[in-house]
């Protein structure tokens, strides 16, 4: 006997399947207008206008499903008239409110008429305890449940969703059931209570041999796990998850698993060349099915993955494209995420403007505790940065202790949940002797605590090995550009001349496009490994482009190129295929001004684009190009001005910068080639 699992993969599933009522009550012919609802219509439409409440309720019903919602609640409405007025059975007159709940919950979106829809029908219902009465009930209650669940008010959908468990006959509504509150309780974060039913519902499947309702378990187990800040056990679970889906061709459950095992990848930094491939298909399965909302978290992902990989044009580009999709379909969750992290991406690039602009629209209270702490203790912690910006000192500084409250109550939380989980499931042993005490219950919390730690601190360095091997000189290295160009700009204190030095593969679009971006990526970091030099104070990979900030004199500066180069030239040499290099050497103070600030070295990055054009056009052989702007004029550029670029040209052509090309100067070139 196979499960229908429909029930198990809608948020917003109101039953379509209405048993027959007594031979009282009018004939309602459900199952015939499902098999062809366009056809049945055209027919019912052709014949005179009846007077029983049954005809107007199969209009409304074949409209319901041909999504004509209009006539569908005007037929719905004369039907209930009608059957008002014919005194028609308690059980049909329940029926036709809950054909009125599914018009409102799926053609209107109207979740409160919705309800109040389903009420009435109760009301109908509650005098009555036969067991097609039951069976109506508890579809109903189950209905309540879906649709408080999707107004969020999680303690009511936990109360009907009980009342159903409750009015349940067959093992098929138990299912349903314990599956639903197995959610509930997740959302509540009642990680016991939630996998008790959610280990029900497996035992269900089993004895109904409905084993394509295991992935299903297996995702909430995962989402379970996450809450409990356990990444390795929820990846796990979500693996087996989109394996079952995968199995049982459950595509749209697909899609969700996927994009559940790489939000694990991309909040641990586990990502590796399957992460964009399961985007990718994600967002190919979610195009076929129409589905607006999985197209706008596989966006939101994509951006996250482009963030970390340090391509924030294409990051915001995605972050975009998934606000526009939230909005469209009004889910204010999603859109409060997405508008989140990009505002945070906009404060790393600089563009406050732009990010106080989004912050505005944020629709996130920190003090409200129906919403998730993570949102909470980020939206504080971005209010605190751009009071900041705006110089609202007394802002910035209690956003920032708002801030650090949360983001602890969010620890704690997690913390608590993991305790509770191991209490649960690791009773204390029972007394084998009555000369045995059973150990007090500090003792046993302290013993669990003492190995949640320890597992922390396990993890945690693991984790410290995982960074160390993926990316090496973590004391230097920065993951966003915002933090390389503050710490950057924080070291002038130490007296020594700053020069900035940019290195990528020459043709690097084309070694891109050619060999994929994870290769380009691993390329990058692998000339980093190289560099080992206590001159290198800062390092970050952006854009493509590997940046080092380095601090020593300007006699030394020469012998400390010369020794960066001969790194990056063996190892480029290892790289397969064997790119070729093109770099630059911008000094820093001679640029910018003894005081420069972090977003100085954003608009110097001009001058990093201009002059590998320049250099390009002028040997566009496959040879290294290593380069080097000298200054003859101090601050010979005005760096926010928004014709930066030609600031630059202007300034190259007067003499006051000269780009060198090892040693030859390449200003009466490009002089020529401008002309």
């Amino acid at each position: 006997m196979m499960l229908m699992h429909a029930a198990f993969i809608l948020l917003l599933l109101f039953f379509l399947s209405i048993g027959p009522a007594f031979s009282a009550a009018p004939e309602f012919r459900s199952t015939l207008i499902r098999q062809d609802p366009e056809r049945f219509l055209e027919q019912a439409l052709q014949q005179p206008a009846q007077g029983s409440s049954s005809y107007w309720l199969e209009l409304a019903y074949a409209q319901m499903l041909l999504n004509q919602k209009e006539s569908a609640l005007l037929n719905i409405e004369q039907a209930i008239e009608l059957a008002v007025l014919l005194d028609d059975h308690p059980l049909y007159q329940a029926q036709l409110y809950h054909i009125k709940a599914q018009i409102y919950g799926r053609l209107y979106r109207n979740t409160e008429l919705g309800i109040e829809a389903l009420l009435r029908a109760v009301q109908w219902l509650e005098p009555l305890q036969d067991e097609r009465a039951r069976k109506e009930k508890n579809e109903l209650y189950e209905s309540l449940a879906q649709a408080h669940l999707q107004n969020s008010d999680y303690p009511q959908a936990i109360y009907y969703a009980e009342k159903s468990l409750a009015e349940a006959l067959l093992p098929q509504q138990e299912l349903n059931a314990h599956f639903l509150l197995g959610r509930l309780h997740l959302q509540m974060n009642r990680i016991n209570q939630a996998f008790a039913h959610l280990q029900s519902t497996l035992e269900l499947a089993t004895q109904l041999e409905a084993f394509h309702a295991y992935p299903l378990v297996q995702l909430r187990y995962g989402i379970g796990y996450q809450k409990m800040g356990l990444p390795e056990q929820a990846l796990q679970a979500f693996m087996q998850a989109k394996e079952g889906f995968a199995k049982y061709q459950h595509e749209r459950s697909y899609i969700n698993s996927l994009l559940r095992v790489v939000s694990v990848q991309l909040d641990q930094n586990w990502f590796d060349e399957h992460t964009y491939a399961y985007l990718q298909e994600a967002l190919q399965y979610s195009h076929q099915h129409g589905d607006a909302y999985s197209i706008a978290e596989s966006k939101f992902y994509l951006g996250q993955w482009y963030l970390l990989h340090q391509d924030q044009t294409l990051a915001n580009d995605y972050f975009e494209q998934a606000i526009s999709i939230a909005f469209q379909i009004n889910n204010r969750d999603l859109l409060n995420r997405v508008q989140l992290t990009l505002a945070e991406s906009l404060v790393q690039q600089q563009e406050l403007e732009h990010a106080e602009q989004l912050f505005q629209q944020l629709a996130i209270q920190p003090e409200d505790h129906n919403q998730a702490l993570f949102l909470r203790y980020r939206y504080a912690e971005l209010a605190a940065e751009l009071a900041a910006w705006k110089h609202e000192w007394q802002h910035a500084f209690q956003y920032s202790q708002l801030a650090r409250a949360l983001r602890f109550d969010d620890l704690h939380e997690q913390y608590n949940l993991k305790l509770d989980y191991l209490h649960q499931n690791n009773p204390a042993p029972s007394t084998t002797s009555p000369h045995q005490a059973t150990p007090p219950l500090y003792w046993l919390l302290s013993t669990l605590t003492a190995l949640f730690l320890l597992t922390g601190a396990v993890s945690w360095l693991a984790w410290q090995r995982r960074r160390q091997q993926a990316t090496p000189n973590q004391l230097i290295f920065s993951r966003q550009w915002i933090q390389f160009s503050e710490k950057l700009a924080a070291e002038q204190r130490q007296k020594q001349p700053l020069q900035l030095m940019a290195v990528t593969l020459r043709g690097c679009q084309q070694y891109k496009q050619r060999h994929g971006e994870v290769q380009l990526r691993r390329a990058l970091v692998s000339l980093l490994q190289s560099l080992n030099s206590p001159e290198i104070i800062q390092m970050t990979i952006h854009s493509d482009v590997l940046w080092l900030g380095l601090s020593c004199q300007d006699d030394k500066l020469a012998a400390l190129e010369q020794k960066v180069l001969l790194h990056l030239g063996q190892q480029r040499k290892a790289l397969t295929p064997t790119p070729q290099l093109q770099t630059l050497v911008l000094p820093l103070q001679a640029l910018l001004g003894q005081q420069f600030k972090a977003q100085h070295l954003q608009a110097l990055r001009e001058a990093v684009w201009l002059s590998w054009y320049l250099a390009e056009q002028l040997n566009p052989s496959d040879d290294n190009l290593y380069l080097q702007l000298k200054v003859l004029e101090q601050r010979p550029c005005e760096w926010m001005a928004e014709n930066i670029r030609q600031d630059l040209l202007n300034a190259l052509q007067l003499g006051s910068i000269e780009l060198w090309q090892q040693q030859r100067l390449l200003n009466t070139s490009i002089k020529e080639l401008l002309d």
